[in-house]
């Protein structure tokens, strides 16, 4: 018998195709860490308004909710390197645009709020396209390595950039950092414009010819009928409800139960960056280890552990090393164990569509996944009318605990009635089997 060949990194650059997309998304996502700086920096600059940074942010993340789950039907069944190579284009276009009206100081607040919807609205046609063009890409295991490695570049190019963004802001200004991430959409579509397509897994022919109305019907009766999908979905609002609260007040978490200042703080959050380093190397290895549901389970039991541990900054203030080993462990570990879920996410979201529905389904999946980060910063804003940020965090962990543990409980009992069910229905079988056997004519001989 000849073994099971396992594939590894290796295998992944020997392939063009790979290697392409891989070099693409480097370059994109080094623009898009210069960028998320920079246009922060630029909206704060001109408008000196938190209110219009929220509102900003809120701008950003509503064509993600509303466009997204509406945009993967038409994605479904045209040529996706087309569609990410036109919308890197165009994004970089608009961008260029902006740039152009900055220096010619016609930039306000209006403005900004504008290109913002602009913008993510051409993201939300790139993104189901994308994520259903790597499947097509790549498939089987070597999908769930592609991953990993796009995960381990992903962060690293995002700490590298976020680092060299305040540098570039300081040395050369907004605008040449808001240049630079036009000309890495460029790059990455002259990039994605070599791929070569034409041997990839194709969607059915019909699907093309469905018009778009047929398609987001038959979308949604998918995805209400798979309830895997339903699943995942689930798991992902849960993770963000979860995440919200510690997105939100890590800063007044530092510098009010901790007592420590921005360097602390930086420190605490490279922790988080090299758990999710890690989790991105290690992922192929936890796939073919773990369960999904296993993985769901404990790894979030475990999050909200950190989240609790993390919340006990005021037990060890007084320490600078203690209060460096509790809260950088502590993000270190929430890193790990919310990289690794994501990824494995993204893995079994691919196995369990159908490559027919896969941008719709992509498209709904993230649109549900960002519905959840504003609803849940939402609860966090009303909660902290009430409570301060420790106590947030820590319920937030024992609701993290509470929540993970019984996903986990409850597809565990499942998983055993099942088998039950399905011992008994082989016990009925084999005595059915038997009793006909005793009743045939030639069987007593």
């Amino acid at each position: 018998m000849g073994e099971t060949k396992t594939v590894g990194y290796k295998d992944i650059l020997k392939i063009a195709n790979c290697r392409k997309l891989l070099f693409s998304n480097l370059i994109n996502r080094f623009g898009d860490s210069i960028d998320a700086i920079a246009f922060t920096w630029l909206v704060y600059q001109l408008t000196g308004s938190a209110t219009w940074s929220a509102i900003i942010f809120g701008l950003n993340q509503l064509p993600g909710i509303v466009v997204l789950p509406l945009a993967g039907a038409w994605v479904e069944g045209k040529n996706k390197k087309k569609i990410i190579v036109y919308t890197d284009l165009l994004r970089g276009l608009v961008i260029a645009g902006f740039v152009v009206l900055y220096y010619l100081h016609l930039v306000n607040p209006f403005i900004m709020a504008g290109f913002t919807l602009l913008i993510t609205t051409i993201e939300s046609l790139n993104e189901p396209a994308a994520g259903a063009f790597v499947p097509e890409i790549v498939q089987g295991d070597y999908y769930t390595v592609m991953q990993s490695m796009k995960m381990t570049i992903a962060q690293v190019v995002n700490l590298v950039g976020m680092s060299l963004a305040g540098i570039i802001i300081a040395a050369f200004g907004v605008g040449v950092a808001m240049l630079i991430d036009v000309a890495t959409f460029f790059i990455g579509a002259f990039i994605i414009l070599f791929i070569d397509y034409s041997k990839c897994k194709a969607q059915s022919a019909s699907i093309s010819e469905q018009d778009y109305m047929t398609k987001l019907k038959d979308g949604f009766k998918y995805m209400k009928g798979n309830g895997t999908i339903l699943y995942f979905c689930l798991t992902a609002v849960m993770l963000n409800f979860v995440l919200s609260p510690l997105n939100s007040l890590l800063t007044p978490l530092v510098s009010s139960v901790y007592m420590k200042d921005a360097d602390f703080l930086s420190i605490v959050m490279a922790g988080q960056w090299i758990g999710a380093i890690i989790a991105s190397l290690v992922l192929p290895k936890v796939i073919s280890k773990i369960s999904f549901d296993k993985a769901v389970g404990c790894l979030g039991a475990i999050e909200g552990v950190a989240c609790l541990l993390l919340s006990r900054g005021a037990l060890v203030k007084g320490s600078m090393i203690m209060s460096l080993v509790l809260a950088t462990g502590s993000m270190f570990i929430i890193g790990l164990t919310m990289s690794i879920l994501a990824g494995i996410l993204n893995v079994e979201l691919v196995k369990k569509i159908d490559t027919d529905y896969m941008a719709r389904c992509s498209s709904a999946f993230n649109a549900v996944g960002t519905a959840s980060l504003p609803v849940g910063t939402f609860f966090v804003t009303l909660a902290t009318v009430r409570l301060n940020c420790d106590t947030i965090l820590l319920f937030t962990g024992v609701l993290g605990i509470i929540i993970f543990g019984g996903i986990y409980f409850v597809k565990k009992v499942s998983t055993i009635k099942e088998k039950n069910l399905d011992a008994k229905q082989s016990i009925r079988e084999h005595q059915s089997e038997q009793e006909e056997d005793a009743s045939y004519p030639g069987a007593a001989g």
